[in-house]
């Protein structure tokens, strides 16, 4: 019995002997192939992150005069160096397409990774590839600036209003023409749309206009710049209508496009700026629909008639601080420049708007429409004239502005300058009561823009400059629909609201609106 258990221990011994001679055998394959692995981990890497750069370089000069697949490959050689880890043998396949607006550049590569262990096992390599794209969509934006009195001023040294027009070609010149397309509309007492310059103005969407490709030739020259070095300051803050013609100009381009070429990709945004509170709307009191004049206020059409002569169309404005309810005066009817045809482009952005009868602060066009109605019918002399008493002609401030947008919502108590007294379409006996009409109109306005679904989302960008005293901020985040604002909607498009406390930050304002508008999806 001893015998066998002897025979039974040196057996054990000799199966320890044995694996212990074969452990090499099997570590050693183990541990080459966890290095090589390794080595192709970084290689991998290394190649991935080359091809997302390249990409994305690449992308962020579709548009330019450069070739992008040329531009890829070098970025992509740089990132990636020749012999990186031993690798050899790198070949690129780079593609840039360009399909109904869609640009898109794909980077795909592969390289050989000498192994040095596996190849013992007759690998002497092995080959690894990565693959990045990047795809950029032309944008479609509309540039809103607010062009009103109080931006005629100098604060800490720095003239706004110059301040503001060079950092709106700051942000032009961040565009790409022949891709992007770019509008641009003004607004004093009364808006316009400078850019394009197509006269007279027709406010149908389906008319010629629009922003366009050819906004400018180079990144310092072109129409739009033009445009913008021909404005002066002066007037009022018709934020209102400012807005209502850039959402017009955005469906004009769209309508076009889609006819053009069948389907409409672009990014759709609206860039406002802005010193102050709207304080003006543009109205039609004698609407057959919604006549606002008083039955004693002896205009000759009340209402008006289908004769367009006899249709009184202008701009009520509400001139003083807008925390004031006493010492502020409401004016009107005044002359709306987009439709005025007694004046060229040029003289309206030469001349806005400032102290009657100047600019657009003259009789509204046509003439005839408020042709002896006291309060609308200016009676002569420098100074307001009958201007300054709407009540003798209107019963109450409009329902809704000429393009439609309610004068009234639940949500004006959110303005800067409400004090708790309400509004509902009262008689415009003091301007504190028109500036709540505006702000309605304006607020009421922003969400039709976000909401709507004729065409691709529009997102609007907000900037608000507080050196002049008048902003208000809680309805440029409404407007933007920022997380922070009290009317913030997840369903709709999410903007950008930046405040500005000095001029000197103007640019760099407007330059991360451009960056946020031509980010790269990837």
């Amino acid at each position: 019995m001893r015998g066998v258990r002897g025979k039974g221990r040196r057996r054990r011994g000799s199966t320890l002997i044995l694996v212990m001679f074969m452990l090499p055998v099997f570590l050693i394959p183990m541990v080459g192939l966890a290095i090589d692995g390794t080595m192709l981990y970084i290689v991998q890497t290394k190649l991935q992150s080359a091809c997302d750069g390249a990409a994305l370089g690449a992308g962020r000069l579709i548009g330019t005069h450069a070739d992008p697949a040329e531009i890829a490959n070098e970025f992509l050689h740089v990132n990636f160096t020749s012999g990186f880890w031993g690798t050899q043998n790198l070949v690129p396949t780079i593609t840039a397409t360009n399909t109904l607006g869609v640009h898109t550049v794909t980077v795909d590569a592969r390289v050989d990774v000498p192994l040095l262990f596996m190849r013992v096992l007759g690998m002497p390599k092995s080959t690894v590839s990565a693959m990045a794209q990047a795809t950029r969509k032309d944008t479609r934006t509309v540039i809103v600036l607010d062009r009103s009195g109080s931006m005629n001023n100098v604060v800490n040294g720095v003239n706004v209003f110059t301040t503001m027009v060079n950092s709106a070609k700051l942000f032009a010149g961040m565009l790409t023409p022949g891709l992007d397309e770019v509008g641009l509309v003004v607004y004093s007492g009364s808006g316009i749309v400078a850019y394009p310059t197509t006269r007279p103005y027709n406010r149908d969407v389906n008319s010629g206009g629009g922003p366009n490709a050819t906004f400018a030739t180079t990144s310092t020259s072109g129409p739009i710049f033009d445009q913008l070095s021909l404005l002066t300051a002066g007037g009022g803050t018709g934020m209102t209508e400012g807005l209502s013609l850039a959402y017009i100009e955005l469906q004009k381009a769209h309508y076009r496009d889609l006819a053009e070429k069948g389907v409409d990709n672009n990014l759709n945004s609206i860039v406002l700026f802005t010193d102050g509170v709207p304080n003006g709307l543009a109205v039609y009191p004698n609407d057959p629909l919604n006549n606002t004049l008083l039955g004693t206020s002896g205009c000759t059409y009340n209402p008006a008639t289908t004769n367009t002569a006899s249709q009184m169309k202008g701009y009520m404005v509400a001139t003083g601080p807008p925390f004031s309810t006493s010492s502020n005066t409401a004016w009107g009817l005044f002359r709306l420049q987009a439709y005025d045809t007694s004046h060229t482009l040029t003289y309206w952005l030469q001349t806005p708007g400032s102290s009657p009868p100047q600019g657009d602060m003259i009789q509204p066009d046509p003439v005839t429409a408020v042709a002896g109605c006291v309060g609308f019918n200016r009676t002569g002399g420098t100074g307001t004239g009958g201007y300054n008493n709407l009540n003798a002609a209107q019963r109450t401030i409009p329902a809704t502005d000429i393009y439609g947008n309610s004068t009234t919502n639940s949500f004006y108590n959110k303005a800067k300058f409400y004090n708790g007294t309400s509004y509902s379409n009262l008689q415009p006996d003091q301007a504190y009561h028109v500036m709540l009409a505006a702000w309605g109109a304006t607020d009421n306005l922003g969400d039709t823009i976000r909401s709507q679904n004729s065409m691709l989302p529009i997102t609007i960008y907000t900037i608000g400059f507080t050196g002049n005293g008048g902003t208000d901020a809680e309805l440029l985040r409404r407007l933007a629909n920022t997380r922070t604002a009290t009317s913030y909607d997840p369903n709709q498009q999410t903007g950008m609201y930046i405040q500005v406390d000095d001029p000197s930050d103007l640019a760099n304002a407007f330059s991360l609106v451009a960056s946020q508008l031509l980010r790269l999806a990837k």
